[in-house]
């Protein structure tokens, strides 16, 4: 009883709160048009007061009415009957009898209401402009033809007029004529018309227009359709005619957003062209059969903003190809032809071609649809993957996807065997995730997870954003295939708490724990030294195999399980079931012994090195010892020298370490007193000494040494035989051959003077014509002048110990091959090859073309490469050394030899040769002078004499090692009549550049033939040497100058040699 004491209270109080009483005016107003209406009876009564405003009639704001909802049952409604409300909304007018001014007219003030509506009103009309605040005008299912045409200019003030039938649309009567009578734009925003013409556009501006004619519309005013272009806006169009067909009207329009026509259309003389239709969305239904060309689609060159296109229930005999959409609904087109894959069709990512007659199978192509509908055609064969693996169990289970692709022929519409859905999760940003896989669904797959909202990408990826705090797994479940899985995204190690065989097999092995994974392509483990082929795996098991079984006394055996990046370790006993017992504290490098969760093994931090579990000890990097690693094996990459014969400060680079024990240097048996000393670099004070000397390094009771590593500065440089200073040139002009640059002791040849030590030259010399090539399948330069050839080639990669001893010989001749992708510019040729026992170092040889005179400039020494010149660059990237106690050597070998004479020589060609070689005939022996190699001067020289051609090398002994200027050695490896090989010694650098460059001079001595035989007058002979003069300078500065593209990496080097030759590049 007591609650329904309290139900009665809350119902009163509910009732006088919900009660509202109108204002004087409106009360009066709502009194005579209730009882002139007849609808009294809708009204309750209050304390002899009538709520209109609970009627359902009338709706209220405080005491002014906002709705008035009027059913007359065919009673005349005037316009003083409205004219009282100040403050509507809305005015419903049902089945009225309306009077032409009922909305008022002019003077008199309009209705007050912004949005009037006339359901199944009678004599409707449109007798004048329609006045203010009323926006929009709405007439609903027309009952008898209006009373009146629609003028636009008796719309000028409103936004929208709209017309609607519910029920039969098409009427027996004409819809009304719609009269283009305005001189200026209106603000007519929204036009939904049944009427008998289609208007003229003139000074309309919509967004929105919707057209439908009715029986005996003008035909003629279709050519209002041919051009929208006016409409400045964007806009949608849908257009419908009730009654017959018509020719397609449509020819130009822009800014037009969709346009959706629902009519017949005449069959076309020719295809439509719709270049100059602007619209994004084109919709075509029930064109009938007839709207085609001889079956096919009737348009051609759609427009480039089109991108969705619907053309329904016509007949077509085969789907077009389209270039530009994204969305294509061709569905009960009566196509009669065989599906190909959909990129012959387009790209798309809505496909809708139900309900045609279509054969074939459905190909893997249409997986990226976003939204398809293949059902009710003929097609046969398997469903793709990517549907059936999210098809349900059962044929008799319902689901969005299987009524895309029911009414076919196909082979099952559930889920094949093969199916095998392997999600994946990935954070990728604040609170937003990534599923993806090979197959992780369609757009119709439902997809749950707690706290989770997914949204479909394509077959291989959803987006989800994450409502809430993330839990550390989720469950995602795909509804209609009844699958669960258990995904994270934070790396956790996996955890194996058990280990058992499966079936009693001693080849199969079951893991079980936690944080594993469905993809088994991320999954490695390891029992022992056998891998175990991992056959299935979930979040929580794991199944594999061994290929053979292990023996019964196979016991504890070190066990690896990696998932994606994340690893861990555990032992098990084969043959026997393993409970995992985890170590309670981390065993650093050492192993996990699982059987009773104990440590054993390596120290806890191995450093610079990895642990050995077999052995318990740490097995260190070659730059490191002690049984932590931590001890760096020393070594110098570079030294700055001192002054012959001076006091001063001397500066060690390489790696030494922060425990620096019992340290001291020595330099050519003197002691340097270290003045300062860190990790990378040493300063000592060296007083005295002269020439090429040993380095010994100690610290830490370990010592390191190199033999002949430091040579003392020589300030001022001799230059090869005194640049000829004395002399004139042949032609008896000039004075001294040139002046010598003693910084670095190089010659500066005057006019008439050439060479390397400025030798006199003549003034009527007819120079030897050289010629080159390339071999490129070899990567070896060849020169080549009248019968001599010389050859130069880098031969060798060798990494040698301290005590110079080869420890590695890679071999480069005959391995390189041609990069064509790289040899792209003119006068460029691209080689490389990898070392067959340094599978991570790649060589590449380029060989480019210098067009004019450049100087160059390495390690302070400045010298000049002629024009016509050719650069040979090697270069040697990740280079690993075995120990960081060796260094490299670079071997280059020079050849020479006489080329045979050809059988096709000109007969002057033969004589001329014949004269040279009767003249030369005393010098076809080889000639060898390797004593301008010494450590005095910067500059060294060797020369090969043959023919009377002289091939001259000259080597800078700089090198910048790791960016820092310091001293290298040449040595001649080898050599006998025809060859000569250098061996440049590298220190040990990360970075190192050598750079030899050939240029062709001119010097005396070779005979040259004039217009006559073999002029025996010794004045007439013009004898000439040519020389061919190499430089050598090695060179090696830090990564980020070199190229700053590649990484590299700690004890690995980088080395690049340079060759140039003064005479043009021909590939053979």
């Amino acid at each position: 009883m007591r609650v329904l004491f309290y139900c009665c209270i809350l119902l009163l109080l509910i009732l006088v709160t919900t009660s509202v009483k109108l204002n004087d005016g409106e009360y009066e107003c709502s009194l005579n048009l209730f009882t002139n209406l007849h609808m009294m009876q809708y009204v309750a009564t209050v304390d002899d007061y009538y709520d209109f405003c609970s009627s359902g009639k009338l709706t209220c704001n405080n005491d002014t009415a906002t709705y008035l909802n009027l059913n007359s049952n065919f009673t005349s409604i005037y316009y003083d009957d409205i004219s009282c409300y100040k403050s509507l909304n809305n005015l419903d007018f049902t089945n009225v009898i309306l009077t032409p001014n009922i909305i008022g007219t002019p003077p008199q003030p309009g209705i007050t209401s912004f949005k009037i509506n006339f359901y199944s009103c009678y004599d409707v009309g449109f007798y004048d402009v329609i006045s203010l605040p009323t926006r929009e005008v709405h007439i609903l299912n027309l009952i008898e033809p209006l009373k009146t045409n629609i003028t636009l200019s008796s719309l000028s003030l409103i936004s929208n007029i709209e017309m609607y039938e519910y029920s039969n649309p098409l009427k027996p009567f004409l819809f009304p004529y719609i009269i283009n009578d305005l001189k200026q734009y209106i603000p007519l925003d929204v036009m939904f018309l049944y009427v008998s013409n289609v208007p003229n556009f003139t000074y309309l501006n919509p967004s929105n227009i919707q057209i439908t004619l009715g029986h005996g519309f003008d035909k003629e005013s279709l050519l209002n359709f041919e051009d929208l272009t006016h409409i400045n806006r964007s806009f949608s169009l849908m257009f419908k005619v009730l009654d017959g067909s018509i020719p397609f009207p449509f020819k130009k329009a822009k800014n037009c957003l969709t346009m959706t026509i629902a009519t017949y259309f005449d069959t076309p003389n020719d295809y439509i062209d719709m270049s100059n239709i602007e619209t994004q969305i084109i919709q075509f239904s029930n064109v009938s059969s007839s709207f085609s060309v001889n079956g096919n689609l009737p348009f051609k060159n759609f427009n480039i903003k089109t991108k969705l296109l619907k053309f329904n229930n016509g007949k077509l005999n085969s789907i077009p190809f389209f270039q530009y959409l994204n969305s294509l609904d061709l569905t009960g087109n009566q196509i009669n032809s065989e599906l190909g894959k959909m990129g012959d069709y387009g790209s798309f990512s809505t496909l809708l071609i139900s309900k045609n007659n279509l054969t074939g199978t459905l190909d893997q192509s249409y997986c990226s649809l976003t939204s398809f509908d293949f059902s009710n055609n003929s097609l046969s064969g398997p469903i793709p993957l990517c549907f059936a693996c999210f098809l349900p169990n059962s044929e008799l289970t319902s689901s969005k996807l299987r009524t895309r692709l029911i009414g076919n022929n196909f082979e099952s519409y559930t889920p094949p065997i093969s199916c095998n859905i392997i999600p994946n999760l990935k954070l990728i940003g604040n609170n937003q995730y990534i599923l993806y896989g090979d197959y992780v669904g369609t757009s119709l797959t439902t997809i749950t997870s707690t706290s989770m909202n997914w949204s479909f990408k394509n077959y291989t990826y959803f987006t989800g954003t994450l409502n809430g705090v993330a839990p550390l797994v989720f469950n995602i479940t795909y509804s209609e295939i009844g699958k669960s899985f258990f995904l994270f995204t934070t790396p956790t190690q996996p955890n194996v708490t058990y280990v058992e065989q499966i079936n009693d097999s001693p080849n199969h092995f079951q893991f079980i724990g936690t944080y594993f994974n469905y993809n088994i392509s991320t999954i490695e483990i390891k029992i022992g030294d056998r891998i175990c082929n991992v056959q299935s795996s979930t979040f929580y098991q794991i199944n594999c195999y061994v290929d053979n079984a292990f023996t019964s006394n196979e016991k504890d055996l070190i066990t690896r399980i990696k998932v994606g990046e994340q690893n861990s370790q555990i032992t098990i006993t084969p043959n026997q079931n393993n409970t995992i017992i985890p170590c309670e504290n981390d065993c650093g490098n050492g192993i996990c012994y699982t059987n009773n969760g104990t440590c054993i093994g390596c120290p806890s931090n191995c450093n610079n090195g990895k642990c050995n579990p077999t052995l318990g000890i740490c097995i260190c990097n070659s730059d490191y010892m002690g049984s932590h690693c931590s001890i760096p094996l020393q070594y110098l990459t570079s030294i700055v020298p001192i002054i012959s014969n001076s006091e001063g400060t001397v500066q060690l680079f390489g790696l030494f370490g922060t425990i620096n024990d019992g340290i001291s240097i020595e330099i050519g048996g003197r002691n340097c007193n270290i003045t300062f000393i860190n990790s990378q670099t040493i300063n000592c004070t060296l007083n005295g000494g002269s020439g090429l000397v040993s380095v010994n390094v100690t610290q830490n009771g370990y010592t390191w040494f190199k033999k002949n590593y430091f040579n003392y500065i020589i300030p001022i440089q001799n230059c090869p035989n005194n640049c000829n200073s004395d002399k004139t040139s042949i032609g008896g002009g000039g004075g001294g051959g040139g002046t010598c640059d003693t910084n670095i002791g190089q010659c500066i040849c005057k006019n008439g003077f050439v060479g390397i030590d400025c030798s006199p030259q003549t003034q009527e010399t007819i120079i030897p014509i050289s010629n080159s090539s390339v071999n490129l399948t070899t990567g070896v330069s060849k020169i080549s002048n009248e019968q001599t050839n010389y050859e130069i080639k880098v031969i060798a990669l060798l990494e040698v110990d301290l005590n110079g001893n080869t420890v590695l010989n890679h071999p480069l001749v005959n391995n390189w091959n041609i990069d064509e992708n790289e040899s792209t510019k003119q006068g460029q040729y691209v080689f490389s090859q990898l070392l067959d026992t340094n599978k991570n170092c790649k060589l590449v040889t380029t060989i480019e073309e210098v067009s004019k005179d450049t100087q160059y400039s390495f390690a302070g020494v400045n010298f000049l490469v002629f024009a016509n010149s050719l650069k040979l660059t090697i270069s040697i990237n990740n280079y690993t050394f075995i120990s960081s106690l060796n260094s490299l050597q670079l071997q280059i070998e020079s050849l020479v030899s006489i080329l045979p004479t050809t059988t096709t020589t000109t007969t002057t060609t033969n004589k001329e040769n014949n004269c040279k070689n009767d003249e030369s005939a005393s010098n076809t022996t080889t000639s060898i002078d390797i004593s301008g190699i010494t450590t005095d001067t910067i500059l060294n020289y060797i020369t090969i004499e043959k023919n009377n051609k002289i091939f001259t090398g000259r080597f800078i002994n700089k090198l910048l090692s790791d960016g820092r200027a310091t001293f290298f050695s040449s040595q001649v490896v080898s050599r006998n009549n025809e060859s000569l090989i250098i061996g440049l010694n590298l220190p040990h650098c990360s970075n190192c550049v050598v750079d030899p460059d050939f240029s062709v001079l001119v010097s005396s001595s070779f005979k040259t033939t004039t217009t006559t035989d073999c002029d025996t007058n010794s004045n007439k002979k013009n004898n000439w040497k040519t020389p061919v003069a190499v430089v050598i300078s090695v060179v090696g500065f830090s990564i980020i100058v070199i190229i700053s593209m590649i990484i590299f990496k700690k004890h690995r080097t980088l080395i690049k040699v340079k060759v140039f030759t003064a005479i043009k590049l021909t590939k053979k």
